[in-house]
């Protein structure tokens, strides 16, 4: 795992912008203490405790956890593990919600969690491009909850007799 890191996933970081040693940006082996959900210390879950990579916006807080395993083995593997750093990390230090990735260095997966199930990339996004992201998810709100502006959809109904418009029991 470790050259894995060294050889592949440092190069892809590096290619994104990403600038691995200067720990104002990436925070490699990040510790991230035991998962804490409300006032309850759950007990930690075995091979929990340092995340490979932690990815850090300009204001010096986590924005995404890499979770890196060997070229040999389906970077799914880490899928969970990923997760529970994120929530780890939200939970400890009262951020946000931190991206994951995990990733073999071949193939690297994206998860905003909360809003999208993960999916396959084609590499690390930017810093800039992470933190759009993260004020994107912060600002979303429900359609519902907006106003119909009357001055622009008042347009007529479809003609009813055009079957594709209604559902037909």
């Amino acid at each position: 795992e470790k050259r894995t890191r060294k050889e592949i996933i440092d190069q892809r970081l590096a290619e994104a912008g990403w600038k691995v040693g200067d720990l104002s940006q990436v925070v490699e082996e990040y510790h991230v203490p035991q998962a804490y959900r409300g006032d309850v210390l759950q007990e930690p879950q075995a091979g929990y405790g340092y995340s490979d990579y932690v990815l850090l916006g300009k204001d010096g807080r986590p924005l995404a956890v890499i979770e890196a395993k060997k070229t040999s083995v389906d970077a799914r593997v880490g899928e969970e593990q990923a997760k529970q750093y994120s929530l780890d990390i939200k939970a400890r230090y009262q951020c946000d919600l931190p991206f994951c990735f995990y990733t073999n260095g071949f193939d690297i997966y994206f998860w905003n969690l909360g809003n999208f199930p993960p999916r396959k990339v084609a590499g690390f996004p930017t810093r800039r491009d992470l933190e759009q992201l993260q004020f994107l998810r912060a600002q979303k709100s429900l359609l519902a909850n907006e106003l119909i502006n009357a001055d622009i959809a008042g347009r007529p109904l479809p003609n009813p007799s055009y079957s594709f418009y209604y559902v037909r029991a």
